[in-house]
């Protein structure tokens, strides 16, 4: 009862804090609210921690961290684990459980070091007597003295005793005199030192002969050795310093080992000490380059270090702690060990010496070398101490990369550097492809190290973007766009583990400075790319490009063509004057572009060459779009003329299109018979092959390609990718438009079919002259039999076909009309088994499956129309 009561009141002052109301006011909605506020709590029942459960998901991340090889952190949880068993309740499974859901991926996040911050402070030591006396000696002489109680007692003035005199007691060691006498402080010599002293410099003995041998101890021989290892001058080991080398001294042998024996020993030793000799001596030539002088200092704090293990060796022989053999032969395994990662490194320096005045950073690379082989041989310690070498030689090479990176400053005149700067002065329109460039060698490969170079790019491009914002005025020098930095070393790229890491050390140092460079990574590739993209309008200019050189807009492209031709046909001078036709070009361009693009269109024509026909002839007539220069960067100069050769493709088809549209029935309805079939058969092969390929440019080559291109620019992260993607679509274009070098022979065929077109429609005009100035012989019935036959014309007259055949087409041949068409209709028949033959050879050979296409609908006319029309004639 007690607990309902507990319960009815808590459920009470819930509802209060919830609703917020007086119960006296509204009672039904408040007993509504107890009501199923109860219910719901004593329907409810809470299960509890399944602590199996818990003790399995403990025992899973211990063993997690064991494969992981974190026997750290597992060994710590685990003796936290034992601990707690000692002071478990019945609240231990749910504490637990709780911890585990608020872990967030202990493996990564957990540092096994930050323990220590949680042990209490040590209790204080306890004070001992010998540090209070230590503090406060005892120096009062008459601390020991008996005191006379007597003296200050008023209880005792009437009756005075006299006391006894105690004893004296003896002197204690506080005291007694701690002078010394000066004949104690001298010890007496040993007069035998002094010759056991003059023994041991076996070197200062007298010898009659040049060939007398001195005997000397293996404990000599040691300490020689640990000497001439030092760099030190010995006498049993020579000194050649012009040819760097160490020899033994033949003088002196040991009296209980044979000289081939000993000379072997001896001649292991020279051989270290000749290297760590030479490599002594190439510290002392300091060099002038930056990342050579990381790399010496490097070294020389390596035999810093050698040498201090070299007298710790010799201090275990002047002040053994424990009973030790003197031995040669321990000494040699035991240097072999200690000089073997000094030895590595000396072999690389003589390696790469020669080649570091030419290649400053080979010291980089032969590291980088020698640490992934001592890693596959499993040398650990030699793995580690070549990579904290190299780490910190790679450090310097990594600081003018990241200034370039943040500030897009360059090294001054450091040609160790991979960029340098070609043209300060270059125009802003080539700011990214001329300005910088990356410094190349004798066979054309980066100047930086093989390591690195499939990331440099990454810098490259980086450093440039800074630039390029700094040109729009978004960015300054003293501006950075850098994230979090990443400490680049041993333990970034192979953990803190003891062992050799599984995974190869080019790929885990690869993912780590993908890493450093992501947190070095400036943000500038990115706000480059949103600016070149909101603000500069880069696909609002692909856009405009489709729509005034590719036809994206079929009905404004049009009108544009036959304005041009109207005025081409007129044959009045000036027609071609750029003033009118630029503003002609805008006002109809204008309708579909913005004002602002609309007045950025340039029309130039220039002076066709000798020997061009006139359906040629278009490709002098040229539109250029004053691009901004950030757009030049990406919509490079180069690009221009590929647009070009499609917008004059288009043209030519458009124009045979328009001299076909303008041959009117009533033409060729004066014609019967044979050379009817011949005219109509002829009109519909040219216009069909026309209308094929006006298809085949625009609904399929610029229709997929520029599907494909908004694609990859959505993808293209920054100037050179998108760049790249731009200059690749202009390629694929030029060649799925037939336009290549490499397909000359078949866009040479289809421009002459094409001019068949030209030449047929101006045959027909000539015909249909020559027949209206005969007309005045023939009689008003025949005549007015023509009127009849003929369909509706519009409103064109014989004036203008007279000028499409002396300004737009070919000159008339002077054989009779039947001859004339019969020869285009010949060579109708050849040049189109001849483009279908070549389409499909180059569409196996280019695996473009455009071309195949092509091809088949082609092939069409000739099986369905071809065949049934030679049959008729």
């Amino acid at each position: 009862m007690a607990q309902n009561a507990k319960i009815s009141g808590l459920t009470d002052e819930l509802i209060h804090a919830i609703l917020r109301f007086d119960p006296a006011t509204n009672k039904q909605a408040y007993r509504h609210a107890r009501e199923s506020a109860s219910r719901r709590l004593r329907g409810h029942q809470f299960a509890r921690t399944n602590q199996f459960d818990v003790a399995s998901a403990f025992a899973g991340l211990d063993e997690k961290f064991r494969v992981k090889n974190r026997d750290d952190l597992a060994d710590a949880l685990q003796i936290r684990l034992q601990k707690l068993e000692r002071h478990t309740s019945r609240f231990t499974p749910d504490i637990l459980a709780l911890l585990l859901q608020l872990s967030d991926r202990p493996l990564e996040n957990t540092r096994v070091e930050a323990l220590d911050l949680l042990q209490p402070p040590s209790p204080p030591r306890p004070l001992t007597w010998a540090e209070i006396l230590h503090d406060d000696p005892y120096s009062d002489d008459d601390i020991w003295k008996d005191i006379d109680y007597a003296v200050a007692s008023s209880g005792d003035e009437q009756t005075t005793k006299t006391r006894p005199r105690a004893k004296p007691l003896p002197l204690t060691s506080v005291e007694q005199d701690d002078s010394w006498s000066p004949d104690a402080c001298i010890v007496p010599s040993q007069e035998d030192l002094v010759q056991h002293i003059i023994a041991d410099q076996f070197w200062s003995a007298a010898v009659d002969d040049n060939d007398t041998k001195l005997h000397i101890t293996e404990l000599q021989a040691i300490r020689e050795t640990l000497f001439m290892l030092a760099g030190l001058r010995t006498n049993l080991y020579l000194l050649d310093k012009q040819h760097s080398n160490i020899r033994i001294n033949p003088r002196y042998l040991l009296r209980h080992a044979m000289y081939d024996t000993m000379s072997h020993l001896l001649v292991e030793f020279a051989e270290i000490g000749r290297e760590t000799y030479r490599l002594r001596q190439w510290t002392k030539r300091t060099s002038s380059l930056q990342l050579v002088q990381a790399f010496e200092a490097a070294v020389r704090t390596r035999l810093v270090q050698h040498d201090e293990t070299l007298a710790k060796i010799q201090v275990t022989y002047l002040t053994p702690t424990e009973p030790d053999a003197v031995s040669l032969l321990c000494l040699l395994d035991h240097v072999r060990s200690v000089t073997a990662p000094i030895l590595r490194l000396a072999r690389i320096v003589s390696q790469i010496e020669p080649e570091l005045l030419v290649n400053p950073f080979r010291h980089l690379e032969a590291l980088f070398g020698d640490i992934c082989l001592s890693q596959m041989t499993l040398e650990l310690h030699i793995f580690q101490y070549l990579s904290g070498v190299f780490f910190e030689c790679l450090k310097a090479y990594l600081k003018p990369i990241r200034k370039w990176m943040e500030v897009g400053e360059l090294p001054m005149n450091d040609e160790t550097f991979f960029i340098f700067q070609s043209d300060a002065s270059s125009d802003a329109t080539s700011l990214w492809h001329d300005r910088y460039v990356l410094r190349k060698g004798a066979l054309n490969d980066l100047r930086a190290p093989s390591f690195l170079r499939p990331a440099m790019k990454r810098v490259f491009n980086t450093g440039k973007s800074v630039v390029f914002l700094r040109e729009l005025g978004l960015a300054s020098k003293d501006t950075t766009f850098r994230g979090r930095e990443l400490h680049l070393d041993h333990e970034a790229v192979c953990g803190t583990s003891d062992t050799v890491p599984l995974a190869p050390f080019a790929e885990l140092f690869q993912v780590t400075f993908d890493k450093w460079m992501q947190s070095t990574y400036s943000q500038a590739s990115s706000v480059l790319r949103q600016h070149l993209v909101e603000t500069c309008g880069l696909v609002r200019t692909l856009a405009t490009f489709a729509i005034l050189y590719l036809g994206k807009n079929g009905a404004v492209f049009e009108d544009f063509a036959c304005t041009l031709f109207e005025r081409l046909d007129a044959g009045r001078k000036g027609w071609n004057d750029r003033y009118v036709l630029t503003e002609v070009t805008c006002s109809i361009f204008g309708t579909v572009m913005a004002p602002a693009e609309a007045e950025r269109i340039v029309v130039r024509s220039s002076k066709p060459k000798n020997g061009n026909t006139p359906l040629r002839g278009l490709a002098t007539i040229k539109i250029d779009y004053a691009l901004p220069w950030p757009i030049q960067n990406i919509i490079l100069r180069s690009s221009i003329p590929e647009y070009q050769q499609v917008f004059t493709a288009l043209l030519q088809v458009y124009r045979v299109k328009y001299l076909l549209q303008r041959l009117y029935r009533e033409r060729s309805s004066r014609h019967k018979g044979r050379i009817a079939r011949l005219i109509h058969r002829l009109r519909h092969r040219l216009h069909w092959f026309a209308d094929t390929l006006r298809s085949y440019l625009t609904e399929t080559v610029i229709f997929f390609s520029s599907l494909e291109l908004d694609a990859a620019m959505e993808k293209a992260k920054d100037i050179d990718q998108m760049t790249d993607v731009h200059t690749s679509f202009v390629v694929k274009l030029r060649e799925r438009a037939l336009l290549a070098d490499d397909m000359k022979p078949i866009q040479k065929a289809i421009v002459d079919v094409l001019e068949l077109g030209v030449t047929f429609t101006a045959i027909l005009i000539k015909g249909a002259l020559q027949n209206v100035s005969s007309g005045e012989d023939r009689s008003t019935r025949s005549r007015n039999d023509n009127k009849a036959e003929a369909p509706e014309e519009d409103d064109d007259s014989d004036a203008d076909l007279e000028r499409d055949v002396s300004e737009g087409s070919h000159p008339v041949p002077k054989r009779d009309l039947l001859t004339s068409l019969f020869t285009i209709d010949d060579e109708y028949g050849k040049l189109l088994p001849f483009i279908i033959a070549g389409l499909r050879s180059v569409g196996k050979v280019g695996a473009e499956p455009m071309w195949e296409q092509l091809a088949d609908r082609l092939s069409w006319e000739g099986k369905a129309n071809g065949l049934q029309v030679d049959a008729g004639i």
